[in-house]
Parts: structure tokens; C-alpha cells; sequence
């Protein structure tokens, strides 16, 4: 049995002790903003009910100064165990260049009041194709969602259209190592996934994700795409590290290149590559990325900053690959809030 599988069966067991040893009953997570077409924003507040007992009271969002919570609470009855979600529309919200807004999560079941603070971003993607040449000037009018790592800035920033899904992430680290058979290398690791899907906790369990490991050939320039998984394929196959030249995908749209401290992967996917992925304006679906720097960092998780619960780690939410340096706890699951949207403005 590999390493990262032990690694995985034990994981899951220890998930399971850390459920049942919390003091709160409950876990609170707000998502980050997703804006439909013709609408204001919108976040839900997923709650999971760890106690033995329903759980029946109130929930609300404290937001910035000036912006408006529509309804201003809402009612919250779960039974012991189970996980739901609540929906709140934000009115009045105004922009930020950071594009980070500090919210807190209040449950309140008679005289106890649970709080969660968090910081979230607007994760969406405009509707717009940008040349992938190895320059940025087409992303500004992307909306950056960024994210520090011991001190190292990683910005994330994605478009849409109809036949393009686009992604430029920006990582400030102190030097890129292109690709190397057999040694740790810098990469981007990016999951894709329909809305409403699932990561298994079983090795026989099916992905749902679409995933993509990004590196630099070492020209400068120039970068390799590798597909790592796909809707369908057995989880344990993600689990075991394959020859990646088996895995690359033939003249990929990607350029990697270095900028002062920072390291920018620029990437294109057309949507006939990830058939289950519908393109459309208020689409909602999951999107994660994770960034290896072994020679600093170390590794970086997009899903840990958005604030996933330490019980959503999950070796099996991504794959291993030869070069990867991991950690010794799992990355979070891959199932990190992502939206379409028409524009910025």
C-alpha cells in the first residue's frame, strides 16, 4: 500500500475523532460572494450540526459598514449530524480594490451565540478571453482573489466565455524550478467541478473534478499542462503517481514566466475539454487551486484560505504526481465556491 493511501485511510479516521471531540455544536463557514446576472450579491453560510442534538435557532452575517443582510436573520433547524446551507442576499455592497470584506457568521439557539470571523473575496470570472502570451495587461479587469502564505502572496484571477475558461494565478516566491523528472518543482494545481458534486471519502469512489497540474519547461516562456484526473476515474488511481508524460496535454495554452518575485501562470481550457461544465453567466460551480513551492512556501490551498473546515480535509480531493512535496496533513477539499459572471463593473 503507497504512502499517500495509508496517509489517506488515516486521515479519514481522524476526521471523524476531531468531529466528535469540538466543543461548538456547530460549524459555520461563509462562502465567498457570487453575483448573478441582474442581481446584488449573494453568500451562503454553510452549517454542519456536530452535536447529538437538532439544533433550533437563528442565523445572521455581521457585513462591512453600510452594506445590507436581505432577510437581516434567518431560521436555522438541523438535525444532530447533517450539514445544510442558507442563502442571504447583500444589498448596498461597495468594492474594494482588495477585493477582501470581513464578515462574521452568528448562530444563536436560546442564550449561546456561536461566532465565526472570516474574511472573504468575490470569486467570480468575467465574461472576456484574453490572449495566453505570456503578459497580464488583459486581466485588469479581472477581480483578484488573493491570499498570503508565510508571508508570499498568491493572486488567483479567472475569465469566462463561451468557449474559454481562463486563469492567471500569480505567485510571489523567491525563484521558479521548472519542471524535473524525479525532484520537487514549483506547479499549479488547479480542480475544476460541476456545482453540487461531491469528493468521496473511498478510494473506490468516482472524481468529480476536472484537474490540471501547471509547470514551467524551464524556457522562460513556456509551460507544461498535465491532466491528472477526470469525472469518472477512480479515486485510488489519483492516489498512486503516474508517468506525467503520459498525462500532458499536447500544445496547451499556457505561458509561465517571471516578473520580479513573482512567478505568473497564464491558462486557457476550452469547455469542449470539460464536457460536464456548462459556460454561462450566474453559473455556479467549484473551482480550487493549490500552489507547490517546496523550495519556500511550501505547499499553498486556495480552499484553506476560503475557511473549509479543518474536518473537509481530504487526501483524495487531489491527486499526487511525481515531484510533489507534501505535507504531512491532507490539502482541503477541492470544492471551493467559484461563479460567472458578465463583468467587474
Amino acid at each position: 500500500m503507497s504512502t499517500r493511501i495509508t496517509q489517506t485511510l488515516v486521515c479519514v479516521f481522524s476526521v471523524l475523532g476531531a468531529i466528535a471531540r469540538a466543543d461548538d455544536p456547530l460549524l459555520l463557514r461563509v462562502t465567498n460572494m457570487q453575483v448573478a446576472p441582474a442581481h446584488m450579491p449573494a453568500v451562503k453560510v454553510w452549517v454542519k450540526n456536530q452535536s447529538d442534538a437538532a439544533y433550533q435557532g437563528s442565523l445572521t452575517i455581521e457585513l462591512p459598514d453600510g452594506w445590507t443582510l436581505d432577510p437581516p436573520s434567518q431560521d436555522l433547524a438541523l438535525p444532530p449530524g447533517e450539514t445544510g446551507s442558507v442563502r442571504f442576499t447583500i444589498h448596498d455592497a461597495k468594492t474594494r480594490d482588495a477585493n477582501r470584506y470581513p464578515v462574521v457568521a452568528i448562530a444563536k439557539e436560546g442564550g449561546r451565540e456561536i461566532r465565526r470571523s472570516q474574511e472573504i473575496v468575490c470569486a467570480s470570472a468575467p465574461y472576456f478571453k484574453p490572449e495566453i502570451d505570456g503578459k497580464a495587461d488583459d486581466w485588469k479587469d479581472a477581480i483578484p482573489a488573493t491570499f498570503a502564505a508565510k508571508g508570499k502572496k498568491t493572486t488567483i484571477s479567472t475569465f469566462w466565455n463561451r468557449r474559454q475558461f481562463s486563469v492567471l494565478v500569480a505567485v510571489e516566491e523567491e525563484e521558479l524550478i521548472a519542471k524535473r523528472d524525479g525532484k520537487p518543482f514549483d506547479a499549479v494545481q488547479i480542480a475544476i467541478s460541476p456545482q453540487d458534486t461531491q469528493t468521496s471519502t473511498s478510494l473506490d469512489g468516482e472524481a468529480t473534478r476536472y484537474e490540471f497540474l501547471l509547470a514551467s519547461d524551464g524556457t522562460g516562456q513556456g509551460g507544461r499542462c498535465y491532466q491528472l484526473a477526470e469525472p469518472g476515474m477512480k479515486l485510488g488511481e489519483t492516489q498512486s503517481e503516474q508517468d506525467l508524460n503520459k498525462l500532458a496535454i499536447e500544445d496547451p495554452k499556457l505561458a509561465v514566466w517571471r516578473e520580479g518575485s513573482t512567478t505568473y501562470y497564464e491558462w486557457g481550457i476550452s469547455f469542449r475539454n470539460l464536457p460536464d461544465m456548462k459556460a454561462g453567466e450566474g453559473r455556479e460551480f467549484f473551482f480550487s487551486v493549490l500552489v507547490h513551492d517546496p523550495d519556500g512556501t511550501g505547499l499553498r490551498d486556495w480552499g484553506e484560505a476560503a475557511g473549509l473546515w479543518p474536518t473537509q480535509r481530504n487526501w483524495l480531493a487531489w491527486s499526487t504526481w511525481p515531484g510533489a512535496a507534501w505535507p504531512e496533513e491532507p490539502p482541503m477539499d477541492n470544492k471551493v465556491e467559484w461563479g460567472m459572471c458578465s463583468s467587474k463593473y
